[in-house]
């Protein structure tokens, strides 16, 4: 378009340059003086005429003045004595004429000399209107110049331009890229896709040639004719990586495509495209590059499978170390901390509980009368009640809480962060709930009736220097709920603590 747009400037200054100097073209300027001067004569002859006659000035004004209003172009006409006497005229023409020193003609002002036998009589002033389109450059380049310029300018652009790009296009780009570039390219392991602004190819090499062999990459020819580099893209065809890069002027990289060969293998490939800009960063073509990762793709599929594979073992040795974990830390029958477990967790709260001086609270708690079960029901009812009792225990307390099985139907619990009356009332609550569910609990046996009886000891209250002396005083709270009469709560025994709080608790 600029090459067309440089032509046709060229062509049209070539034109006016020699209309100035050789006068080419006839100026509207020219004619239209000519017609008023053939016109201007005709009338002194008529004037001169009317002159001879007697008593002709009157009606030789009326006939100005009527030719004056017919006309478009005249202002006024009038006729003048050599002496400057107006003898004849029409409205105005005394103040519409500028009189000029050398007698001459020009566009806008005709005089034409009246002459008697005796010599010159006197002058026809003919005064037009001034047309600003005819005189000066308007005129030089107006009517027939003007057509001239709008309709080369017009199907020149078209003529220039359909020729230039038909002349571009056949141009052969290896006879511009140097031999040892074209030689360096088709070194490149990469499959190299140079495109022109209109997506036509402009440089391939070897390695995008061997892609697929029986399709060549014509120069000149538009990228989106390689039916196999379209199938290749798949839904990304609808808008090519090239045309994003473009146009937005950044790097598309690795798209992946899948080249199906003429053998029917397919192979993988990713595609990266870089726009080419020019100077002012308007993208003027697209550099694209096809890397074959067939083989590298094959090897990750594999590594993603061994990898596959290693997470399933390790997920099923996360199981099983899950699985062990909870063996080595939980009783086997109830699913509650063993003791070993439930003192490698309540040591550190016993250590925090006495260095910051926050509450800790422990409750012990046993099944009434349990071997009563094993002896009457047998040990498998026997087991089911322990069970009961340790969902009851575990569904009554805190995620932060532990619940150990102490021993065979005893079991010991920790509350962090629990003063002497949350502590008693939760024993309380513990107490009632295995009062009221444990026995219905177990369906094996109807009519069964579980109890158990609670001992509790809490910091500050216990200066205890040990987490097994502060058991050992919730034990005795136990054995003193025992010798009360068993389903009780009790505080331990000679700690001293705020009898009302314990009384209103166990109350």
């Amino acid at each position: 378009m600029r090459l067309a747009w440089g032509v046709l400037s060229l062509t049209i200054s070539l034109l006016l340059v020699m209309d100035l100097l050789l006068g080419l073209f006839p100026s509207e300027h020219e004619r239209l003086r000519a017609v008023r001067e053939r016109s201007a004569l005709n009338l002194a002859t008529q004037v001169r005429v009317m002159l001879a006659q007697p008593r002709a000035e009157a009606q030789l004004s009326a006939v100005l003045e009527g030719i004056a209003q017919q006309s478009d172009e005249l202002t006024s006409i009038g006729v003048r004595r050599r002496d400057g006497v107006l003898v004849a005229a029409s409205a105005e023409h005394e103040r519409n004429w500028v009189p000029r020193p050398d007698q001459r003609s020009t566009l806008d002002a005709i005089i034409v000399p009246l002459q008697e036998p005796g010599g010159l009589w006197g002058a026809l002033e003919l005064r037009y209107k001034a047309d600003p389109l005819i005189t000066g450059w308007r005129g030089w380049i107006g009517g027939n110049m003007l057509a001239l310029m709008l309709s080369l300018s017009t199907a020149g652009l078209l003529v220039y331009y359909f020729y230039l790009r038909r002349m571009l296009q056949h141009l052969d780009p290896s006879q511009a890229i140097p031999e040892r570039v074209r030689a360096a390219f088709d070194a490149l392991a990469e499959g190299l896709l140079v495109l022109d602004h209109q997506q036509r190819i402009m440089l391939t090499n070897e390695a995008f040639s061997r892609l697929y062999p029986s399709e060549g990459a014509q120069l000149g020819r538009p990228v989106s004719e390689l039916a196999w580099l379209n199938d290749a893209l798949g839904d990304a065809v609808k808008n090519p990586p090239w045309l994003v890069a473009m146009r937005t002027r950044e790097p598309v990289l690795g798209v992946q495509v899948r080249i199906t060969g003429e053998d029917g293998q397919t192979r993988q490939a990713l595609m990266n495209c870089a726009a080419i800009c020019d100077a002012k960063g308007n993208p003027r073509g697209c550099v694209v590059t096809l890397d074959d990762v067939t083989e590298l793709d094959r090897a990750n599929v594999r590594l993603r499978e061994a990898m596959g594979e290693l997470e399933r073992s390790h997920d099923r040795i996360q199981t099983q170390n899950v699985e062990l974990e909870k063996l080595a830390n939980h009783d086997p029958m109830t699913g509650c901390l063993n003791r070993r477990a439930f003192y490698a967790r309540a040591e550190p709260l016993f250590a925090r509980a006495r260095e910051q001086g926050s509450p800790l609270a422990c409750i012990m708690s046993d099944i009434d009368k349990f071997k009563n079960f094993n002896d009457t029901h047998g040990h498998a009812v026997g087991d089911q009640v322990i069970q009961q009792v340790a969902a009851l225990l575990t569904s009554s307390l805190r995620p932060e809480d532990l619940l150990c099985r102490y021993g065979g139907e005893e079991f010991c619990i920790v509350l962090p962060n629990t003063a002497l009356p949350e502590a008693l009332r939760v024993a309380q609550r513990m107490r009632a709930r295995m009062e009221a569910e444990a026995g219905p609990g177990v369906t094996s046996v109807a009519g069964l009736r579980i109890t158990s009886s609670f001992g509790v000891c809490t910091l500050p209250e216990s200066q205890v220097g040990s987490l097994d002396k502060l058991i050992e005083q919730a034990d005795a709270g136990l054995y003193a709920a025992k010798e009360a009469g068993r389903n009780r709560v009790r505080y331990a025994p000679g700690v001293q603590a705020a009898l009302d709080v314990v009384k209103s608790s166990i109350a």
